[in-house]
């Protein structure tokens, strides 16, 4: 890896599909409820349809408001990795890290999330990283090998565990 820091940020992504989403089913159903029998529909305010897609949209909103508010995002650098958002940073040197392990992790069905564990030596549990979570989740994953070198651990992809 060359002497650089490279800044991957949290993806956002999902969060403008939702909203965009929500808005135009809520936009969809006041159209449809406005042209067929308005007076078969509970009032405005008494709505559950309503009530339940407008809130759906406002929490996405508020989420989508809060993440840009915390611009949470990694930098890797030669020497070490920091995890940055608005309420904190946290740096962990190459000197602290037990084991870098690469690979896919496994949820619940059939889905396969690669994700990236840091081990450190001075902590039970591992730092764990979605790749997907951030932009150019692919070059984060390259970057992340190279930078861990002699530490890195791959997982292969039939070795992973199962949950019962």
């Amino acid at each position: 890896m060359d002497e650089e820091k490279r800044t991957y940020r949290a993806r956002l992504d999902f969060l403008y599909q939702s909203i965009a989403l929500y808005a135009t089913t809520l936009v969809i159903y006041l159209v449809i409820r406005s042209i067929v029998a308005w007076h078969a529909f509970p009032t405005l305010w008494e709505d559950p349809l309503l009530l339940l897609l407008s809130a759906i949209t406002l929490i996405s909103v508020f989420a989508l408001l809060y993440n840009l508010f915390m611009r949470r995002q990694i930098e890797v650098t030669p020497d070490a990795l920091r995890f940055i958002s608005r309420a904190r940073e946290r740096t962990i040197s190459r000197e602290e890290i037990a084991y870098v392990q690469l690979g896919p992790s496994r949820s619940r069905g059939r889905t396969r999330i690669r994700s990236v564990k840091i081990g450190l030596k001075k902590q039970r549990r591992p730092v764990r990283i979605r790749l997907s979570n951030f932009e150019h989740g692919r070059k984060l994953y390259a970057d992340l090998r190279d930078w861990a070198g002699p530490l890195a651990r791959l997982t292969p992809a039939g070795d992973a565990r199962r949950t019962p």
